[in-house]
């Protein structure tokens, strides 16, 4: 979010554990878009923002478009600021020029942040003191707050109230201003006319040095972070607020202080997934993720040598680190970027369990390659769906599909031993491990992997079939649940002998959806042949929710079908337990993560 005289705006396509390579430009700023969980925006600076352009480009990472100018990110489009003064919305459908632009900052624009809630209206932050509100609609701003007599680093919406933004200062305060009541503050240092101050609700003097960056906490209303040049990032309640009857109120709690960071802190950032988290970018090379300890003031005086607060230490830049984002799809991910001239930017994800506890649910991230290592090793590329489609949720690997292929002994695949050719259906196949891993296991399988129509998911899917060696076992068929069942069939028609309705039919996560369970229990009805050993295999994790789950039970039962068992495994350590509704009273989301619910279904 750093404004300099000349930039480049970057959006990436990104895999799990992956660097990229933009050669000769120095990253300031980096966020994931909050509608693609494979998309990342970079803000970048020729020789570091001090003279010159040039083109960056990537290898490791797809880079899909690139700008000359900077950071924030909103569906396809993109609000950058500049060096220069400028705004520049960007759509990254199109190429190489803004579809607006706005100039009326005086100085460098420090930051730019869209609202959470009012999505048409964004804020700008600037060297000249001012932070200006604008909508897209719009060709000049609809409002400026003379907010600081000096740099206003970065200006944030509160992500609980539209009306509410703070901001913080090299003067070493941080503001939060009310919209709804905008005013001038008064004082011997400020006049209408000369020197105009806003009126902020709230002046926390948080640093006696600058202090460059805050965000607010995403679950608690008026609880914020900042930190800056002193090295320390402090957790403020902001509701405390000790009145001054002759001017503005002034005050907020520091709630915790946390050393640790050797150099000045560039960027704090809360996440998104848990109240009490929070991750930092520092001029001293590392990024850092904390564990706040909301109340009990418990940061560890010297939190490198193993303080409790101290989640993880990231250190492989080689130059100033500059920002941080975390992905609000991917629990525990975070992408850093830096002025590293080799590899100036990188993500940074430790595994939730080893952040969080916390068990995955998903594996992999869109276009990246996974690998399945127990035998048969399986290599696949995750699937990276259609714009269009990504509701289907396919562009991961599920922990489920892992589950069935760790267990593809409950399939009890072995009583058709006797059949020439065993008819195996996978609906909702996503990268196809499960299929693959019975086509090559099985010997007398012919199996179908099915998955909604995305040209780009099917591509995919192919080409796993293929790259595993399964070809000759395995078909691909693009196919929408409820629909004729003919395309489905086709590959076993190939076969003569017996019907071409399916043995077994397995699926892994498909009941997320409750409005689609009709249509996916009509596709079993139509596909499971009618002999009483053909069987459906369901399993799907708790993530899914109980209720959900249960009421797809229900819906079986209605269609002539049955549930001939069901069970709760747990993920980690293979305990099995009976499943029971009611436990959704009891459990939180870290438990719910840890199990998966295997179902089997028969004719009734």
């Amino acid at each position: 979010m750093v404004g300099t005289e000349t930039r480049m705006m970057s959006v990436v396509q990104v895999g799990l554990l992956r660097e990229s390579e933009t050669l000769g430009f120095a990253h300031y700023s980096v966020a994931w878009s909050p509608f693609h969980n494979s998309r990342i925006a970079l803000a970048s600076a020729a020789n570091f923002g001090l003279v010159g352009n040039g083109v960056g480009g990537s290898s490791a990472v797809k880079l899909d478009k690139q700008y000359e100018t900077q950071d924030g990110i909103y569906d396809n489009q993109l609000v950058t600021g500049s060096g220069d003064g400028t705004l520049k919305l960007w759509d990254v459908l199109l190429n190489d020029f803004p579809i607006r632009s706005w100039h009326e900052h005086s100085r460098e624009v420090f930051s730019v942040d869209w609202s959470n809630i009012k999505k048409d209206t964004f804020v700008s932050s600037s060297w000249d003191g001012n932070v200006k509100l604008w909508t897209p609609e719009v060709p000049r701003s609809v409002t400026t707050l003379h907010a600081h007599l000096s740099c206003v680093y970065q200006a944030l919406f509160s992500p609980h109230q539209p009306d509410i933004l703070a901001t913080c200062s090299t003067d070493g305060t941080m503001k939060i201003f009310d919209l709804r009541s905008p005013a001038y503050a008064t004082g011997p240092a400020t006049n209408s006319f000369t020197h105009p101050l806003s009126a902020a609700v709230l002046t926390v003097p948080a640093s006696g040095t600058e202090l460059l960056t805050l965000d607010w906490n995403k679950y608690r209303p008026f609880v914020l972070a900042t930190a800056g040049v002193d090295k320390m990032v402090k957790v403020w309640d902001c509701r405390m607020i000790q009145s001054n009857p002759s001017a503005q109120a002034i005050g907020g709690v520091c709630e915790i202080q946390l050393p640790g960071h050797e150099y000045a802190v560039r960027k704090v950032q809360w996440s998104p997934h848990r109240p009490d988290i929070l991750a930092t970018a520092s001029y001293d090379m590392t990024c850092r993720a904390y564990l706040s300890g909301m109340g009990l003031c418990r940061w560890s005086s010297n939190p490198s040598v193993g303080g409790s607060n101290l989640l993880q230490v990231h250190d492989p830049h080689t130059e100033f680190a500059a920002g941080c984002s975390w992905s609000l799809y991917d629990e525990g991910l975070i992408a850093s970027c830096g002025w590293d001239e080799d590899d100036p930017e990188d993500i940074m994800s430790a595994s939730l369990q080893t952040l969080y506890d916390y068990v995955p649910i998903t594996h992999s991230a869109p276009g990246s390659i996974f690998t399945y290592t127990i035998k048969p090793q399986i290599t696949l590329q995750t699937p990276d769906t259609q714009a269009s489609n990504w509701s289907l949720h396919a562009s991961s690997i599920w922990q489920s599909s892992v589950h069935i292929a760790d267990h593809i002994e409950y399939l009890q695949l072995d009583r058709f031993s006797d059949r020439k050719i065993l008819r195996v259906l996978e609906l909702g196949a996503g990268a196809g491990l499960p299929s693959i891993m019975i086509a090559r296991t099985t010997p007398n399988a012919a199996v179908v992997a099915s998955d909604y129509p995305d040209e780009n998911l099917i591509c995919t899917l192919s080409d796993n079939v293929s790259r595993n060696h399964a070809s000759e076992r395995c078909w691909v068929v693009s196919y929408a649940w409820g629909n004729d069942i003919s395309p489905l069939l086709t590959p076993a028609q190939q076969k003569s002998e017996g019907s071409a309705l399916f043995d077994i039919i397995v699926a892994a996560d498909t009941l997320w959806n409750p409005e689609t369970h009709v249509q996916f229990i009509n596709t079993l009805c139509m596909c499971l042949n009618r002999s009483p050993d053909a069987r459906v295999n369901v399993v799907a994790g708790l993530h899914t929710g109980r209720y959900t789950i249960q009421s797809f039970m229900n819906a079986v039962m209605i269609h002539k079908l049955q549930v001939e068992r069901v069970m709760e495994s747990e993920v980690m350590n293979g305990v099995q337990r009976p499943w029971d509704v009611t436990r959704a009273e009891s459990e939180d989301e870290r438990e719910r993560r840890k199990w998966v619910v295997w179902m089997v279904l028969k004719w009734a």
